[in-house]
């Protein structure tokens, strides 16, 4: 099921971050200098990536699906292993990320650093403004709200 596993390549990541940012097919053909058949392609080539790098990266960490977006690059699930929620992204930068919903001590954590880098990265990908005072299990649970808000895979509290 998983054979042939690849990553987008440079240009269809950044076709699919833009079209994912809703920038028109025109734009981003004309800014590249190609045709909007070209665009579409790239991004259903890179959808179809993405949905093969998001299963396999739920299957080797036993994790069970409740949602998956190609078009936003995210899959979430439950992992009975740890008993909580996870979250898997796709980034063009940093390409495939699982998130398992914890509380961590961050500040004795060696990871902090790279925790940091990773959520401000997916935060600016995703164009939410991410607050600088909190540890990183803090902005990925309040990140990862915005996300699941934005694609109406929570109800929104009112």
């Amino acid at each position: 099921m998983f054979t042939n596993l690849r990553y987008p390549t440079s240009q269809q990541g950044l076709i699919w971050l833009r079209r994912r940012q809703r920038e028109r097919p025109s734009k981003i053909a004309e800014e590249l200098d190609v045709t909007r058949p070209f665009v579409s392609k790239a991004q259903r080539i890179a959808e179809a990536r993405i949905d093969k790098l998001l299963r396999h990266a739920a299957s080797i960490n036993r994790i069970k699906v409740r949602h998956i977006s190609t078009k936003y690059g995210i899959a979430v699930g439950f992992c009975p292993a740890y008993n909580t929620d996870t979250y898997i992204l796709y980034s063009p930068k940093i390409g495939i990320q699982t998130w398992f919903a914890h509380k961590g001590v961050c500040g004795t954590c060696e990871q902090l650093d790279q925790c940091n880098d990773t959520l401000r990265q997916l935060a600016e990908e995703w164009e939410v403004p991410i607050p600088d005072d909190r540890p990183p299990t803090d902005l990925s649970v309040y990140l990862l709200d915005v996300i699941m808000r934005r694609l109406k895979w929570v109800k929104v509290k009112e």
